[in-house]
């Protein structure tokens, strides 16, 4: 019996450490100063490169300002990244795209959940244990490999007790992500009396990045009804970005009411 009892626990002490998100915080947290490196399971589609990273059609943080050349030596997942803090406090997240980027004397702790670093990083974005810098949380959280992310951010684009770029980028983020069930809330956001401008131009936007089928009868409704100027200038802008017929027969139904007024 002492025998299997000595057995498990050697088996615990020697197996490999994982984080959860909470222990994540903490233990960054505890570290004072100085740098923390982790590594979670990236989403389909998702390449860490040498120059930076691409996400399906989008190549972001790239390094070079040439976008026509490809990348280089590329990857699929895990995304590892570092964390820097000081007093406590996170300073700066960077994801680590090659290892030469590592910080030679970073605490490794090792693998974690895509759900755990989702938590984590969505939990800075809030303002959390982030001294600044907390939009830069939610690319990260972006990367990882769990469903439905949009539901997340959405519910962080709509908190106005987050900082305006978080909820900005968050907009963002939504309109890359989202199903179609989210359409109406952004069309709310953008169509808000009492929002500053700057949301309601990403709630815009973030509607001109769904499929015409579902973002152009809303951005002409905008483009029609919303109180604010800005915003229906917004939202014209973004209709003429857009090949869709309707547009053309929208367009010329603006003309024709200014000609006959």
């Amino acid at each position: 019996m002492k025998t299997r009892t000595w057995t498990a626990l050697l088996a615990l002490v020697l197996a490999p450490t994982t984080a959860t998100g909470q222990e994540v915080s903490q233990r960054i947290a505890a570290i004072g100063s100085g740098a923390v490196r982790f590594t979670y399971p990236a989403r389909s589609g998702v390449e860490i490169c040498d120059d930076g990273i691409r996400m399906g059609e989008h190549r972001i943080r790239w390094r070079s300002d040439d976008w026509n050349r490809e990348p280089e030596r590329c990857r699929e997942g895990p995304v590892e990244v570092e964390v820097k803090v000081r007093e406590g406090e996170v300073r700066d997240i960077d994801v680590v795209l090659k290892s030469s980027d590592r910080t030679p004397d970073a605490t490794d702790l090792g693998a974690i959940s895509p759900e755990d670093a989702t938590e984590y990083f969505l939990d800075l974005a809030r303002g959390n244990g982030a001294h600044r810098g907390a939009e830069d949380a939610l690319f990260p959280a972006v990367l990882a490999d769990v469903p439905e992310i949009w539901r997340d951010l959405l519910d962080l684009a709509q908190d106005r007790g987050a900082v305006e770029d978080v909820r900005t980028s968050a907009l963002f983020w939504v309109g890359q992500e989202a199903a179609a069930v989210v359409t109406e809330e952004l069309a709310g956001m953008a169509l808000a009396e009492d929002e500053d401008q700057d949301i309601r131009d990403a709630a815009v936007f973030a509607l001109s990045q769904r499929p015409d089928h579902e973002s152009v009868p809303v951005l002409m409704d905008v483009a029609r009804t919303a109180p604010h100027p800005d915003t229906r200038r917004a939202a014209m802008f973004w209709l003429a970005q857009s090949e869709d017929e309707r547009v053309y027969a929208f367009f010329e139904e603006i003309l024709v009411r200014r000609g006959g007024a």
